[in-house]
């Protein structure tokens, strides 16, 4: 009966060995899904605003409203309008593309000090 009892003692510091060794790796893990939630969270953000912006300039063709549009389609990100380009003339049946670009720090800088997004947007003139 000792014998047993030793054997399980012995356990338990290959517990705490193993748990030093997965710990790290788990941590890492961890982190990366927050920084990929993180990431994901602004290519959303960043097309949205580019659609915002097409959508309005191809009903408005005014560059500036649509430039507002952006910033006001993209509220969980400091966005100005400096970072929308508008292409396209607005014509019937043309198709005009608006891109945004936006830099970020990232969260925890282990994988890149910035996150560099750009989304785009495209809406056909007159209709």
């Amino acid at each position: 009966m000792s014998r047993r009892k030793c054997k399980a003692d012995r356990e338990h510091g290959a517990v705490a060995v193993e748990f030093a060794l997965v710990a790290p790796i788990l941590l890492l893990i961890v982190v990366a899904v927050v920084e990929f939630a993180f990431y994901f969270n602004l290519q959303i953000s960043v097309t949205q605003a580019a659609r915002e912006a097409a959508r309005t300039m191809a009903i408005t063709d005014n560059s500036g409203k649509a430039q507002a549009a952006a910033v006001a389609g993209a509220p969980s990100i400091s966005l100005a309008p400096g970072n929308v380009s508008l292409s396209g003339a607005c014509a019937p049946g043309a198709t005009v593309t608006a891109t945004v670009t936006f830099s970020s720090p990232s969260l925890t800088g282990l994988f890149a000090q910035t996150l560099n997004v750009t989304g785009e947007g495209a809406m056909r003139c007159g209709g």
